[in-house]
């Protein structure tokens, strides 16, 4: 099985289109528990886009270099990979895998070190009822699960990708030595694909949305910074209120403390996004065409050597 995605780019859910489309839900800016995460997430998001954007340059500027690093394939076959890969990053099916796997890897990001101790904490427990030699057999299972984890995301999203299903099935067109190499070749072009069409316009749109939470997000804040500090001041609360009261006070506080400078931020980035997105479209679209174009004379010329030796 091919296995050689490199997963450069942090993939945002995202849907394949920049147009609005009605809210199936309702804005949760009146809850307490969304407005002490929001901070946080407009900053994610702008991280995101600017990691994103980023990641696509670096991919583009290799595209370049691609062909010469195979090793006499049929140059007709890769050129259809090439175009496969391109148009996967674009499609409803690879997109939907990014949603999901990018729910997995977030989970599985902000519970990392809960899950290493459980799983080791187990491991550890059973080797001491049944003991044995091995030392650290906590650290090294926490560490095979993170591979796991990590080899099935990539598994699943190769198989949502048609240009790895097109080199699986042509790989003696393409030769045993360039498989692999071709295979990373298409991964960072989908996920390329991917981020400039998909990705970097969903985030506009995500950053969008967000804003216009802002002033909501801060009185759902100042109000529960209030309820809080009244019952910290109320004689009668018991103790568990009052732990609960100040933590509500600590984290809202905290929220308040950083809204305004990241609420700024966004919004300088969000008035630069599109800009910035047609840029990295047409840098990658330029990419793309320059490669498609040496592609394209390699198998023609190929093609025409093959006819004279007939």
């Amino acid at each position: 099985m091919i296995r050689p995605l490199g997963l450069g780019l942090a993939l945002l859910c995202g849907a394949g289109c920049t147009q609005h489309e009605p809210a199936l839900y309702a804005s949760p800016a009146e809850q307490p528990a969304y407005a002490e995460r929001y901070p946080g997430t407009l900053g994610a998001i702008g991280n995101d886009f600017q990691a994103s954007e980023q990641a696509a340059t670096r991919a583009t500027g290799d595209f370049a270099k691609y062909p010469d690093q195979l090793d006499k394939p049929t140059w007709s076959v890769v050129l259809e990979v090439v175009k496969a890969a391109d148009r996967a990053g674009a499609t409803g099916d690879l997109a939907q895998s990014m949603r999901e796997t990018d729910s997995v890897r977030a989970f599985y990001g902000a519970e990392k070190e809960s899950i290493h101790q459980k799983v080791a904490g187990s491991v550890e427990y059973a080797a001491k009822q049944k003991p044995c030699e091995a030392e650290n057999l906590g650290g090294t299972a926490a560490g095979s699960v993170d591979r796991a984890i990590d080899q099935s995301i990539e598994d699943r999203i190769h198989d949502h990708n048609p240009a790895i299903r097109l080199i699986e099935d042509n790989q003696d067109a393409i030769g045993k030595q360039n498989v692999d190499k071709l295979s990373k070749q298409a991964d960072q072009i989908t996920l390329a694909s991917y981020a400039v069409r998909v990705r970097l316009p969903q985030a506009k749109r995500d950053i969008d949305a967000l804003l216009g939470d802002a002033s909501t997000v801060k009185k759902t804040l100042e109000d529960d910074q209030k309820r809080a500090n009244d019952v910290l001041a109320d004689a009668k609360a018991s103790r568990p209120a009052k732990t609960v009261a100040e933590k509500r006070r600590r984290d809202a506080s905290n929220a308040l403390a950083g809204i305004d400078n990241e609420v700024a931020e966004a919004k300088r980035l969000a008035g630069e996004m599109e800009q910035r997105t047609k840029a990295a479209q047409k840098s990658y679209d330029d990419a793309l065409q320059a490669l498609l174009k040496t592609l394209d004379e390699r198998a023609d010329a190929q093609a025409k050597e093959a006819a004279a030796k007939k």
